[in-house]
């Protein structure tokens, strides 16, 4: 493929994807009709046997054999049907019929299965076993073969028409991609035509045509703009060429009249031929490389070389700081550089360097270094180089850079040899400048091209956070049910065993997490609150915890596979508590884990340690503390490309079976607990997660509403909600707690119920409502509540509940918001906020007013 033409190989790659494409639609389709056929023809058969074993329950009862028989052969109207037969309930052979060609003694079993379905795919056939029963009696068994030759046949008429729908997509394509590709490969045949003729021809006066302003317009662009700039440097060279000669006419007439200095001037005449060809040597070699660096040596070098250069310094110039930047330094004898004290990236004052007059663009001659006070002729003369002479390099009428060439002997440097290196400090200073050029435009490319993937993955990363919220009421709603009453059970049942607590517990605090983290991927577009809640935990405890509640996964499902995995435990239990958060803590060490296991593919070990190490602070004078967490396994490691970009987002090593957002999360819990997480891994040796946890003074822990106990006053409670199980544990959890209360579907019949109980005069103290009901929703109920009784309190029961708080979209009829799952805790803090007062009796409210209480 690498000799076809661009226009060819666009072609080619088109109607590769068009035939892959049409491949995989047309094996999905002959899959799914071939299944679709198979289970048809199976319905089928199944059908006939069931009719035949109806019918035969009496041909066997009476024993009539030939009735049996003249009804099987009925069955020679399915040209597909090769051989029936009918069994006693001793399997002895009763009936059977055959397809004509068939030998039923070979074809019929000799005796019967019970029941079921056998593929025969070596005779190409489907057998069936249907046991004959009426009411409670076996009576005997039917059996039917038929031939699969329809489906088969089936499949040849999906080749036929598969090959040439694939000829004609072919011929499309390339018709199509024929006509399409001249929008790419036109310019690029123009452009590779026109570089052909200014190579052949070295007419650097031809222009390439420009198609569009697109990447390859401005690739045309530059092509352009070097070929002027190519076309000036060659008129500037015939120029100077052209005056070399004229020169060369002159001296050679004065050399007829002056014989006496023939010798001489054809000696000049050489070394000018000479340092033309240096020159034009040198052009050549500049021209062929892009890097600033490059040139800069180059150009040294070849002054080494040729002109017996001793010394050769380029200082870069900075206008801003008005100072000299050493980039280049070649010393022919590296015997002198300790005692030359001159280095790249060395940076000297214009005052140091004594080259003022280079800003005003003349040529700096220093026959004696020893004379000149400067710093930097003070270092040429420590390293023996007596002469030097300095010529600026501009560019755009502004000073670039410098360059010095030095001799050891003292005025080294002639008259010929400076001109020639002013004629050469035009053509460095350009090629230096174009350098630059070129290497600040690839960094800002390569700038762009990170920006472009940083947005990429930003973009990722808030969709992946705006679909979060979509889906976070429905998962909410569902994990209520699991979250609520797996914690009623294990508050109010009695009776349970330890283990079942302790599922229970498990049960409850994996629904909250799974809550928990629903709710922070929307942190991926929209950070976290500061003043998030955090608790004092124990490590030790949840690392137990966590690999308790993962042992099917790094011990159950392996050892199915045959595969061993040992689980070390190496806690310290001098570790002291610590604030964070736990459900959070919980999920990192999951996913450590997690990936632990699926490292260790063939077996091996998983050591979980925690350990306290002491540190001194860098801004205190005082010993401080910090809590490791450890996940270290023996498996199959990471490779350093790998283990570079192991924390990104969405960046995976297993294929369909991973997120890429693991080692992410725990990235971001790590940066939220102000903590650090380090990798360290061998390739084949094992890998090692380090997460380091500083440790800081507990504040005081905030009571929690458990811890009052406060007797509140029963209420009379409203519940609306759309989901059955919701209804039945917001009942049954204010039940617990002494309240009345009545349920509803759905928001129409809540706000007629609530009407009612007003009408009845025993209106409801609360009013607790789903956001998300059909019809008549959360935010309707609470306008028509709050239109008809304002001082009756609504609070909002929903699975956007966490996304309403942070945003603060909460309606403004709604005094409150509880987030699904509900929990016990926070139904009593939202009554006690908004109906008790501090000694637990209800506030004023619609009740209150009322004509029958006002009686009372």
């Amino acid at each position: 493929m690498r000799d076809l033409s661009i226009k060819r190989k666009l072609t080619l790659i088109t109607m590769t994807v068009s035939t892959v494409a049409l491949l995989l639609v047309t094996a999905g389709f002959v899959t799914y009709e071939m299944a679709a056929l198979r289970q048809s023809l199976l319905e089928n058969l199944t059908a006939q046997s069931q009719m035949i074993a109806g019918n035969s329950t009496a041909p066997l009862t009476f024993e009539d054999a030939k009735a049996e028989t003249e009804y099987l052969k009925n069955l020679s109207a399915d040209q597909y049907i090769e051989t029936a037969g009918v069994y006693d309930k001793e399997g002895n052979l009763f009936a059977s019929y055959s397809a004509s060609g068939i030998d039923s003694s070979k074809a019929l079993p000799s005796h019967p299965k019970l029941s079921g379905v056998e593929f025969d795919w070596k005779n190409n056939s489907i057998v069936i076993f249907q046991p004959i029963v009426h009411g409670n009696e076996f009576f005997g068994t039917v059996y039917l073969r038929s031939s699969m030759d329809q489906m088969f046949a089936r499949l040849k008429q999906y080749a036929w028409t598969f090959g040439v729908f694939l000829v004609l997509s072919w011929i499309i394509t390339y018709f199509l991609s024929s006509r399409l590709q001249r929008i790419i490969s036109r310019p690029i045949s123009h452009l590779v035509q026109t570089a052909k003729t200014v190579s052949v021809e070295k007419n650097y006066s031809i222009r390439a045509q420009k198609y569009a302003n697109d990447e390859l317009g401005q690739l045309i662009e530059g092509f352009n703009e070097m070929l002027a700039e190519i076309q000036r440097r060659d008129g500037a060279l015939q120029s100077a060429n052209d005056g070399l000669e004229k020169r060369v006419q002159e001296r050679t007439r004065d050399l007829q009249s002056q014989i006496q200095e023939r010798r001489r001037a054809e000696t000049a005449l050489q070394d000018q031929f000479a340092r033309i060809s240096l020159l034009n040597q040198i052009t050549r070699a500049i021209s062929e490389r892009q890097d600033l660096e490059s040139i800069l040596y180059v150009v040294l070098r070849q002054l080494e070389d040729h002109l017996s250069a001793d010394l050769g310094v380029v200082c870069l110039f900075d206008p801003a700081a008005d100072t000299f930047n050493v980039a280049a330094v070649r010393l022919k004898n590296s015997m002198l550089t300790p005692k030359l004290d001159l280095r790249e990236g060395m940076v000297l004052t214009m005052e140091q360097t004594g080259l003022a007059d280079c800003k005003k663009f003349k040529n700096v001659n220093i026959p004696d270094t020893v004379r000149n006070p400067a710093l930097l002729c003070e270092k040429f003369a420590g390293a023996g180089v007596r002469s030097a002479f300095a010529l600026p390099l501009m560019v755009e009428n502004k000073l670039f850079a410098v360059l010095i060439v030095g001799r050891l002997n003292a005025d080294g440097i002639s008259d010929s040899e400076r001109e020639f290196l002013g004629n050469l400090s035009e053509h460095v200073a350009l090629a230096a400048h174009q350098a630059r050029l070129h290497t600040e435009l690839e960094q800002a490319y390569n700038d762009l091209r990170r920006t472009q993937h940083t947005v990429m993955q930003q973009e990722r990363l808030k969709a992946l956070g705006q679909m979060a919220s979509g889906i976070a009421h429905d998962i909410n709603n569902a994990l209520s049910p699991i979250v609520g009453f797996s914690d009623l059970l294990t508050r109010g049942e009695n009776g349970l065993s330890l283990n079942g607590k302790k599922y229970l517990d498990y049960i409850r605090t994996a629904g909250e997490d799974i809550a928990h983290i629903v709710a922070r991927l929307r942190e991926f577009y929209r950070r976290r609150d500061e003043g998030e809640s955090a608790q004092v935990i124990n490590l030790n405890s949840i690392v137990k915890q966590v690999i308790d509640m993962t042992r099917p996964r790094w011990r159950d499902i392996p050892q199915g596979r045959g595969i061993m995995v040992e689980m070390r435990e190496e806690l310290d239990p001098e570790i002291p508590e610590m604030m964070g958060i736990q459900s959070e803590i919980r999920e990192a060490l999951t996913n450590l884990i997690i990936n632990a296991t699926d490292a260790i593919p063939t077996g091996g070990s998983i050591t979980v340690r925690t350990r306290l190490v002491s540190r001194e602070s860098a801004s205190e004078n005082e010993v401080q503390s910090d809590i490791i967490l450890e996940v270290a396994d023996t498996g199959i490691g990471m490779d350093e490309q790998t283990l570079k970009h192991c924390l990104e987002p969405f960046f995976s090593t297993k294929g369909k079976r991973g997120t890429g957002l693991g080692l992410a999360m725990v990235y971001g819990v790590m940066e939220r607990h102000e903590g650090k997480i380090e990798v360290e891994s061998v390739l084949g040796q094992g890998t090692l997660m380090r997460l380091i946890f500083p440790v800081r003074k507990l504040a005081n822990e905030k009571k929690s509403d458990d811890d009052f106990e406060t007797v509140l006053n029963p209420l009379r409670i409203l519940c609306i909600d759309d989901e059955p199980l919701l209804r039945e544990l917001l009942k049954e959890l204010l039940h617990r707690d002494g309240h009345s209360v009545e349920i509803a579907d759905n928001g129409q019949t809540g706000v007629n119920l609530f009407r009612a109980s007003a009408a009845q005069g025993e209106p409801f103290d609360v009013v607790i409502t789903d956001l998300g009901m059909p019809y008549f929703d959360g935010r309707q109920v609470a306008k028509v509540v709050k239109r008809e009784s304002p001082l009756t309190p609504v609070i909002m029961l929903t699975g956007w509940g966490a996304f309403m708080k942070e945003d603060g979209e909460k309606p403004a009829q709604v005094d409150g918001v509880i987030s699904k799952p509900p929990r016990s805790e926070d139904i009593r803090q939202a009554l006690r906020k908004l109906v008790y007062d501090q000694d637990g009796f209800a506030k004023k409210s619609a009740r209150q007013e009322t004509p029958a209480t006002l009686a009372v």
